[in-house]
């Protein structure tokens, strides 16, 4: 880390308090500064060897397997270097920041196909494989019998959350469509990491994330040009004289 200062706040108390300072994965890519977002999972594990002293380090990594399979999960396309960043106190007290701007992007018309934002072993895919278990249990040092228990807390949390969705689909008429595609993603997400291909868990006896949901509308793939604001008006046809 180029910059690590302790700042100091006073407290009714009159006594100094250390205040958190964040850095976020983006300072340390190695890309040009018009991609300053992209990074890869390897640059990251590497970046908190690092920089996150012995003692926080396994936690770190821990942490980081477990984000690295939400994203998975939920199809959080938009997991770049920019939101995933290392708070700090002094040079001895670093560790992973909590984890903050986690959404599914793929619920959302012309994202539906966009990749994962972070490279895993030179690819960009939603179904990596055993890539991802061997990745985790190589890079981050999480054996494959804790990156178990962490899927299951996922897809629980996923079922747990589920009735919520379906109860905002219900009461609110803009989401209805999207809520839909946000629970489809959350199944797919959870039914790729167990299928055999990943780790090969079986999947739950009752189905709930999908209860009473009905199929919704094929999301739109509108063209992206490139440089063209949405915000400029429609050009005019030329005046016949």
């Amino acid at each position: 880390m180029e910059k690590l200062s302790l700042h100091t706040a006073s407290m009714s108390t009159r006594r100094a308090t250390p205040v958190w300072e964040w850095r976020t994965f983006a300072a340390y890519s190695v890309s040009p500064r018009k991609k300053k977002y992209d990074t890869t999972w390897e640059r990251i594990a590497k970046a908190i060897r690092h920089h996150v002293p012995g003692a926080t380090q396994r936690e770190a990594f821990r942490q980081l397997a477990l984000q690295l399979l939400l994203t998975y999960a939920l199809r959080n396309a938009d997991c770049h270097a920019k939101n995933l960043a290392l708070i700090y106190t002094n040079k001895a007290d670093v560790r992973l920041s909590p984890a903050y701007d986690l959404l599914t992007t793929v619920i959302y018309a012309g994202y539906q196909n966009q990749p994962p934002a972070i490279a895993l072993m030179g690819k960009k895919t939603w179904a990596p494989g055993k890539n991802l278990k061997n990745f985790i249990a190589m890079e981050f040092g999480v054996p494959l019998r804790e990156q178990v228990p962490m899927i299951e807390s996922i897809c629980e949390a996923m079922i747990e959350t589920a009735p919520r969705v379906r109860e905002a689909i219900k009461e609110h008429p803009g989401f209805r469509d999207l809520g839909k595609h946000m629970l489809l993603a959350w199944d797919e997400g959870s039914r790729i990491l167990r299928d055999k291909r990943h780790y090969s868990l079986p999947h739950p006896q009752h189905e709930t994330l999908l209860a009473g949901i009905s199929d919704p509308p094929k999301l739109a793939n509108p063209k992206i040009i490139v440089g063209e604001s949405e915000g400029l008006g429609t050009r005019r046809s030329p005046s016949k004289k």
